[in-house]
C-alpha cells in the first residue's frame, strides 16, 4: 500500500531490496490467502458491512490488473506478486481412479482414515486426502504416492506424458507489459516456475523410504526422474524469458524441523548440477534466482549457493533457523524473504506480532536484501486483526534506517 511517507514505489523498493540496497522501507511479500481462512471470511464480512470504506473508497487501492486481481493482496500490504508459468497438465486430475490398473494400491486404505472425506489419485502420482469443510471448501493433504516401483513410474510417464515433454502454457507478454506500464508502481510481479520441482514433485510419487531405496541401488533412475523435471523447468523459463524478467521464483521443499530431508552429498550427488544449469539459464536473462523451500536448509546453501541460488523465500522460525546467523554469513550478497512466523501471525496478540516483527527487521533487515512476510498462506484460523497488525507492523517499523 502506498503511504504518505513513501519515496519509492513497490517495484523500485523491491528491486533496491534484490541489489542489496536499503530501500525507503522493507517490502512486502504475502503468500496465500486460502478462501476457508478466518482472514479471508472475515475480510468478506467487514466488506459487506462497509466497515473498509476507507480503502475501497480509495480507487489506487482496486489492483484489477491484465495479470489478475490483486487487491486482497495489496489490502495485507503486499509489494510484490508472483505470476505462476507451468506444463499444461495430463488432464483430470481424476481420470487415473481406474480400479483395475495394478499400479493403483486399494483406495479403501485410504478412504478408510477418519479424517479423510475422500481420497484422490492425481495426475502427478500421488495420492491426495480430502476432506470437505463446513462451507463447502475441499482441504487436500499429500498422503503417499502410487509410483513406488520404478517399473511403474517408467510404464506411467511413457503412457501419460514425461514432465520434458509437455507443452508449457504461453506467457502473457502483453498483458504483463500492461501490468507494469500501469500498475508497477503499487506492485512488482515476478515470473515464477510453476511445480516440477526437482526433489518435492519427485519423491512423492515413491515415498522417502523408496527415494533413498533408490538413491542407493539405482541411482540412475533418480537422476532420470530429477532430468526430466529439470528439462521441464529450462522449457519454462524459455517462457518466463519473454518477460525479460529481473527476478525468478522457484521453490523445491526440501527441509523439515531442525535439518534438510536430505544429506548435503545427496543433493550435491542429484541436484546440484540440475540447479546450476536452471540458475544458470535464469541469471543469463539477467535476472536473479531464488526458492522457496519448507524447513531449516540451511546444511545445504553453500552447495545451493555454488550452483547460483540467489535467495531463499520462507525461513521458518518454527523450523529452528538462526536468523541473524544466516545475515551475517550470506547477507551481504543473499536475498531473504519471509521469516514471519505464520503460528505467531495466527496465535498471537497485535502486541505480540508487532514484537516479532520489529525482532526479525533487526536480524535480517540491515543493509538491504531482505523481504519480510509470512512463511506460508495464512492459516485457517488467522483472524483478520492479526493481518491487519502485521502488515502495519512491517509498515511503520520497517523505514530505513532501521532502528
Amino acid at each position: 500500500m502506498k503511504l504518505d511517507s513513501d519515496t519509492m514505489t513497490a517495484t523500485e523498493r523491491v528491486l533496491a531490496s534484490i541489489r542489496h540496497e536499503e530501500p525507503d522501507r522493507v517490502p512486502c511479500y504475502i503468500m496465500g490467502i486460502p478462501p476457508y481462512s478466518k482472514c479471508y471470511k472475515e475480510f468478506v464480512e467487514r466488506e459487506r458491512k462497509e466497515e473498509l470504506a476507507g480503502f475501497f473508497d480509495n480507487d489506487a487501492n482496486i489492483v484489477i490488473t491484465p495479470m489478475g486481481d490483486y487487491t486482497l493482496k495489496y489490502f495485507f500490504g503486499a509489494d510484490v506478486e508472483m505470476a505462476g508459468i507451468g506444463v499444461q497438465g495430463r488432464g483430470s486430475p481424476t481420470y487415473l481412479l481406474n480400479a483395475d490398473d495394478s499400479i493403483n494400491p486399494d483406495p479403501q486404505a485410504f478412504g478408510k482414515l477418519p479424517a479423510c472425506t475422500e481420497a484422490r489419485y492425481t495426475t502427478g502420482g500421488t495420492i491426495h486426502g480430502v476432506k470437505i469443510l463446513a462451507g463447502g471448501d475441499r482441504y487436500t493433504w499429500y498422503l503417499d504416492g502410487f509410483l513406488k516401483k520404478k517399473e511403474d513410474a517408467i510404464k506411467f510417464y511413457d503412457e501419460y506424458g514425461w514432465h520434458a515433454d509437455m507443452p508449457v502454457h504461453k506467457a502473457n507478454v502483453s498483458a504483463y507489459e500492461e501490468f507494469q506500464a500501469k500498475f508497477s508502481d503499487r506492485m512488482c510481479l515476478i515470473p515464477q516456475i510453476g511445480g516440477v520441482q526437482l526433489y518435492e514433485s519427485m519423491w512423492v510419487i515413491m515415498g522417502q523410504a523408496r527415494f533413498a531405496y533408490y538413491c542407493r541401488k539405482d541411482p540412475a533412475y533418480i537422476h532420470r526422474l530429477v532430468n526430466d523435471r529439470k528439462e521441464a523447468q529450462l522449457h519454462i523459463l524459455d517462457e518466463i524469458k519473454r518477460y525479460k524478467p529481473v527476478a525468478v521464483f522457484g521453490g523445491d521443499d526440501m527441509g523439515q524441523k531442525g535439518r534438510p530431508l536430505m544429506a548435503p552429498e545427496t543433493f550435491r550427488t542429484f541436484f546440484k548440477e540440475p540447479y546450476r544449469e536452471i540458475f544458470t539459464k535464469i541469471h543469463e536473462m539477467g535476472a536473479i534466482a531464488f526458492n522457496h523451500s519448507c524447513g531449516n536448509i540451511t546444511e545445504l546453501l553453500p552447495d545451493y549457493i555454488e550452483a547460483g541460488l540467489d535467495g531463499w523465500q520462507s525461513l521458518e522460525p518454527a523450523s529452528l533457523i538462526d536468523h541473524a546467523s544466516l545475515k551475517k554469513t550470506y547477507g551481504k550478497k543473499f536475498l531473504f524473504v519471509g521469516a514471519l512466523d505464520s503460528r505467531e501471525i495466527s496465535f498471537g496478540t497485535p502486541a505480540s506480532i508487532r514484537k516479532h516483527v520489529r525482532a526479525q527487521l533487526l536480524n535480517m533487515g540491515k543493509g538491504g536484501g531482505y523481504i519480510p512476510g509470512p512463511t506460508h498462506d495464512f492459516l485457517t484460523e488467522t483472524p483478520l486483526d492479526n493481518c491487519i497488525a502485521l502488515r502495519d507492523a512491517i509498515q511503520q517499523l520497517g523505514n530505513y534506517p532501521l532502528k
